[in-house]
C-alpha cells in the first residue's frame, strides 16, 4: 500500500518524497562507528593470524581441526561489532529507497522499513518545534534533514508520562521550503505563540478527558497542575 493512500479523506498533500539514498550510504559509511569497528576488526584479525600460526607449528592436523572449530565460531561472534556495521553499511541503501515521506496540512506520515513496513502519522498539535539539520554530505549534496521534536504521553500502567523525541524528515533536497511549510501548519508558529511544554502539553492532555484513568497531571476541571 502506497504512503499517499494512507492519507485522510479530508487532508490535501502539501509535500511528498524520499530520502537522497547517495547520501545515505555516505552517512552510513562515515559514520561515528567506523574508527571503532576498524580497530576491532584489525585486532581480531591479528588474534586470528597469531592463533592459526601458532595451530600449524605446534599441533597435529586433528588438534588442529578441534582448534579451528572453537576458533571460527568464537571470532564470528567477536566480531560483531563489525557486522553490525556491515550490515548497517549494505543495508543503507534499501533502506533509503524503502523510506517515503508525506506532508499534509493536517500531519507529517513516515513509512519505512525493507522486510516489514511501518507508517506512522504525526499530527501538527504532536509538534512542540521544528528545526534543520545537515551533515557533511548533505552540504556536499545540497540536501538536508528536517527535525520535528514531539511531546507525547507515554503509558507505565495507570501512570501518563510526558515525553519527547526527535523525528526526522532525512535528506531531502528540498528541505528548507518543507521546513517553512511546516511552519505554516504547526499551531505554535501559526498563531504566534511560542512552541513551549505547558500550552502544547496542556492542548495534548485534553484528548485525553475520556481516558478510564483519573490520574491525569491537570484537573479536568480547571485545567490545573496537580503535580
Amino acid at each position: 500500500m502506497s504512503l499517499e493512500s494512507q492519507v485522510g479523506p479530508n487532508e490535501h498533500i502539501l509535500w511528498s518524497g524520499t530520502k537522497n539514498k547517495k547520501v545515505s550510504v555516505m552517512e552510513a559509511i562515515f559514520n561515528p562507528l567506523l574508527p571503532f569497528a576498524l580497530i576491532w576488526g584489525l585486532i581480531d584479525l591479528g588474534f586470528i593470524f597469531m592463533a592459526t600460526g601458532a595451530s600449524h607449528s605446534h599441533s597435529s592436523a586433528s588438534a588442529e581441526k578441534s582448534f579451528l572449530g572453537f576458533l571460527i565460531p568464537f571470532f564470528l561472534l567477536h566480531l560483531m561489532p563489525v557486522w553490525l556495521y556491515l550490515g548497517g553499511v549494505l543495508t543503507s541503501a534499501a533502506r533509503a529507497k524503502n523510506t517515503y515521506y508525506c506532508v499534509t496540512d493536517q500531519a507529517v506520515y513516515i513509512q519505512h522499513g525493507i522486510f516489514n513496513t511501518t507508517t506512522e502519522r504525526i499530527t501538527y498539535q504532536q509538534v512542540i518545534s521544528v528545526g534543520t539539520h545537515q551533515s557533511f554530505f548533505d552540504k556536499r549534496l545540497l540536501t538536508g534533514d528536517v527535525v520535528l521534536k514531539l511531546d507525547e504521553i507515554v503509558y507505565a500502567g495507570k501512570q501518563r508520562t510526558p515525553h519527547q523525541r526527535d523525528i526526522k524528515i532525512e535528506n531531502i533536497s528540498d528541505y528548507e521550503n518543507l521546513y517553512q511549510t511546516i511552519m505554516q501548519y504547526q499551531p505554535s508558529f501559526a498563531t504566534g505563540m511560542p512552541g513551549n511544554a505547558p500550552r502544547d502539553m496542556r492542548s495534548y492532555m485534553q484528548q485525553y478527558n475520556n481516558s478510564p484513568y483519573d490520574n491525569s497531571p491537570y484537573d479536568n476541571e480547571n485545567n490545573d497542575r496537580r503535580w
